[in-house]
């Protein structure tokens, strides 16, 4: 069956559910994909099957497939299971990578009526919008409200841009012009919905809102703009920018022993940013081009 790569919100975390522009690629490191096995007592396959029935039958339960536009074939997926299928991934839990939405973009495009009327859909202006519609249905199993974004980006395997309601897909190979971006393990698995609880309980808070919606907002649109256009200067301008807003207003959602890495790595001119929600899983560097990672941290390069 086909894989599904995870995915890195690089743009947009938090700011996207206040109309803020966001930008997601597809990251081939991890990957998953649905798959058939006869040795069900292995333990990691439990799992994995455990989380395809809650999945199933939250969607059952709350009648899930009325909402959709291609529901999804549940009898079939059921089938499926006692037949072995399990879904197979190496993508981190509770890492801020598309876990679940690697999930979502597995099922839609084995069990949904997608693709037996791929033809006529293809012809809709829309069509971005019509599968984001669905995905974020499904996801809702996993974070209680979502966008829909993250099962997107899995699912075309292309960076997506998200402008307001519009969808754009930039160019497939996106560069990096003078600068590279890593990874940064920080070994905590960290749960996305508790963390925008309390980001939405922080925007109760005037003085927070009116700074985040004056600063952060602006801050992360000029950021993309450069990001896509490949200008460097501008880039590390307003991600050095975004960087301090979330160190001086977002702390909760750094993890304690990486604030002071925070700190270390922006005075040789590497600027740090959360990679999606925060807690833990993995942080976003922007090298520029002649500086290096330090050893004792563990990385992933990106571009």
């Amino acid at each position: 069956m086909k894989e599904f790569n995870a995915k890195l919100l690089l743009f947009g975390e938090y700011g996207l559910m206040y109309g803020a522009k966001a930008l997601a690629i597809p990251f081939s490191r991890f990957k998953g994909k649905l798959v058939f096995s006869e040795n069900l007592s292995d333990q990691t396959i439990g799992e994995s099957r455990l989380e395809l029935e809650r999945f199933v039958s939250f969607f059952e339960h709350e009648r899930l497939n009325e909402q959709m536009n291609f529901p999804l074939n549940l009898s079939q997926i059921k089938k499926d299971m006692a037949a072995g299928l399990f879904l197979k991934s190496d993508i981190p839990l509770q890492y801020g990578v598309g876990s679940s939405g690697m999930l979502c973009a597995a099922v839609y495009h084995r069990y949904s009526g997608y693709q037996d009327s791929l033809g006529a859909q293809r012809a809709k202006k829309n069509l971005l919008g019509i599968l984001k519609e669905d995905f974020s249905v499904m996801e809702a199993y996993f974070h209680g409200k979502s966008s829909g974004f993250d099962p997107l980006v899995s699912f075309v395997n292309r960076p997506v841009l998200l402008a307001g309601k519009e969808i754009h897909l930039p160019a497939q190979s996106l560069k990096t012009p003078g600068f590279n971006v890593f990874l940064i393990d920080t070994k905590i698995k960290s749960s996305t919905a508790p963390l925008v609880r309390l980001f939405m309980q922080k925007m109760e808070q005037a003085d927070f809102s009116t700074a985040f919606k004056s600063r952060f907002l602006p801050t992360n649109d000029l950021a993309i703009q450069a990001f896509l256009t490949g200008d460097k200067d501008e880039l590390f301008h307003q991600v050095r920018a975004l960087s301090s807003f979330q160190l001086n207003y977002l702390q909760e959602m750094i993890p304690e022993a990486f604030q002071k890495v925070w700190h270390h790595l922006r005075d040789q001119e590497i600027i740090v940013k959360l990679l999606g929600s925060g807690g833990g899983g993995f942080l976003l560097a922007f090298v520029p081009e002649g500086r290096m990672m330090p050893a004792e941290l563990e990385c992933i390069q990106v571009f």
